[in-house]
């Protein structure tokens, strides 16, 4: 690591000397115009005229097993700073490059810009610039929202046509889940400045550990879902479930606008109000009603708990 000593022009000139081997390998010369970034640490980076970062690529094989290359795939996504993805490895059968595509389908901004025989090329085409971590955060509370909403309104019209839409539903939380994911990794990259993403590196931590929660609350609204058969659920406990289903919207949204607002007064009575619903759930005789209402009502308990880890994530950043 090179040292300059600061000096100081005139009454408010700050002049800091570049390192000539970096001046001279970057083209630089009297006049020439360098740009620079500001980082949320605090520190500075300086950006020769022209520069553009190198292409980077990943190669995978192909002749793995699905779910092995699906993980690879997702992970080389996630983990950023490839922007190009090759499989390749010999002659791609058509079933597997189907599978391709469908893997490629599940991921936010991932293209594939080219297909022959051998190998198939992945592009990551989006802009991570306008994307932030408050964003998805924000995208993943009001999808998970919209899945409580309609369960509750399936309950409340007893009509099961859009229990399927649900379901769904929850893959696009699951890509917005992938998105934000790499995004913080992307955030973690000290040659990486982000033009619009206010968040530091512990509130982007953190924005990261609630954007868990709210993918697991998803994959609980979907269990549900697909849980329930509204023929055989008694009149009594439909009306405590449509109760059940209102408390966790509330409990889900009340922690998310906690954690965005820091507000630990907010957080607190999540944690209180998940108490009481925790309470009601358990006090349900499921001895005499069909068996989907246990995995049910376990669902509404861990939607609770994912809820209250978001308020307690909320309480930690508010001693920052």
């Amino acid at each position: 690591m090179d040292t300059r000593k600061v000096q100081m022009t005139g009454k408010s000139t700050f002049i800091v000397t570049l390192p000539k081997r970096w001046a001279v390998d970057s083209g630089l010369a009297a006049g020439s115009m360098v740009s620079i970034s500001y980082r949320s640490d605090g520190a500075i980076v300086i950006t020769p005229p022209g520069y553009k970062p190198v292409p980077r690529m990943k190669k995978l094989e192909h002749g793995k097993q699905i779910d092995e290359l699906r993980r690879d795939i997702i992970g080389a996504y996630v983990i950023g700073g490839y922007q190009f993805i090759e499989i390749c490895g010999g002659n791609i059968p058509q079933k597997r490059k189907k599978e391709i595509r469908g893997i490629c389908q599940n991921l936010i901004g991932i293209e594939v810009i080219e297909d022959t025989d051998s190998n198939i090329v992945i592009q990551d085409l989006l802009d991570t610039d306008e994307f932030t971590l408050e964003k998805g955060l924000k995208r993943m509370s009001s999808l998970v929202y919209l899945m409580l909403d309609d369960m509750i309104n399936v309950l409340k019209e007893k009509d099961s046509t859009i229990l399927e839409e649900i379901i769904s539903r929850d893959d696009d939380v699951d890509r917005m889940y992938l998105l934000v994911s790499k995004q913080y990794i992307d955030r973690l990259d000290p040659n990486r400045i982000t033009k619009k993403d206010e968040l530091n590196l512990i509130e982007s931590f953190y924005y990261r550990l609630a954007a868990q929660n709210i993918e697991r609350i998803g994959d609980h609204a979907a269990k549900i879902a697909g849980h329930l058969d509204l023929a055989s659920i008694p009149e009594d406990v439909l009306i405590q479930i449509i109760e059940f289903g209102k408390a966790s919207q509330s409990l889900v949204s009340q922690s998310v606008e906690s954690l965005r607002h820091s507000d630990k007064k907010l957080a607190n009575k999540v944690l209180a109000d998940k108490k009481n619903l925790n309470m009601k759930v358990s006090m349900i005789d499921q001895s005499s009603t069909v068996p989907s209402i246990e995995i049910i009502l376990d669902s509404f308990n861990r939607i609770s708990d994912y809820a209250a880890n978001i308020s307690e994530l909320t309480i930690d950043l508010s001693q920052l």
